[in-house]
């Protein structure tokens, strides 16, 4: 399966040099009303006191939160929508995806249940247990974008237990910002890569063919891998 990053953020400098201005202009008016025989007085110098970094969680203190909420999903595909010669059988996909509420939703990629036009023949999701632990549920495909390459399955809640993880506000991002991303890289499952966001407002290729771009992309270094495609990125 093919994997991508998905991410946001903005930059500050335009207040502060405004700022700027506006105490330069002050002084200026300050110099015109002197009298020759006044003296002007010295303005105090003002310094710039960066923001403290943001607190928040350790990485291992993410992953203990988030993990149970972090799912891997098994596509299922049969071999003869790819042309394969004798027919039979079946071939299999590997993604991540995540649980957003108590329903049994979990978004994923579309591209991890949709593969050339074919949709997966069944799917089913691997949730994280306590000591190592797993949990393998069906899960029915309940909507498909190739555009903006996401896709909404859903599991019976009444068959695990489940972790939603809340959505992000993307407009919060920034570049710089410390994310991890836990998933199920190259098969090896519930995996957590640190690092930080790297850019924002990138474009990215959308499954839906060569002409369709989804904006406002989210580049992070931290590791993501063939499997990752569908999990989420966390801040701290």
């Amino acid at each position: 399966m093919r994997s991508r990053g998905f991410l946001f953020g903005l930059g500050g400098g335009i207040v502060g040099t405004v700022l700027v201005l506006v105490v330069l202009f002050a002084l200026g008016l300050a110099d015109i009303s002197t009298t020759p025989e006044e003296t002007p007085a010295t303005p105090t110098p003002t310094h710039y006191t960066p923001a403290p970094p943001p607190q928040g969680l350790t990485p291992e203190q993410i992953y203990d939160r988030a993990a149970p909420g972090v799912v891997m999903i098994i596509s299922s595909f049969s071999a003869s929508s790819f042309g394969y010669p004798f027919g039979g059988g079946e071939r299999q996909g590997l993604g991540s995806g995540f649980v957003v509420d108590q329903d049994g939703y979990i978004v994923t990629n579309a591209h991890v249940v949709e593969e050339d036009g074919t949709r997966a023949k069944r799917i089913d999701v691997v949730f994280k247990g306590a000591d190592s632990e797993t949990t393998r549920v069906e899960a029915e495909l309940v909507g498909v974008d190739l555009r903006f390459d996401v896709a909404l399955v859903k599991v019976d809640p009444r068959k695990v237990s489940l972790t939603a993880l809340p959505l992000g506000d993307s407009d919060t991002v920034r570049v710089g910002e410390p994310v991890v991303a836990i998933g199920n890289p190259l098969g090896y499952n519930f995996s957590l890569s640190a690092g930080v966001v790297s850019a924002i407002d990138r474009p990215l290729q959308s499954p839906a063919g060569p002409d369709v771009v989804i904006p406002n992309g989210i580049q992070t270094d931290a590791a993501i891998n063939p499997g990752n495609s569908g999990g989420p990125l966390v801040d701290l």
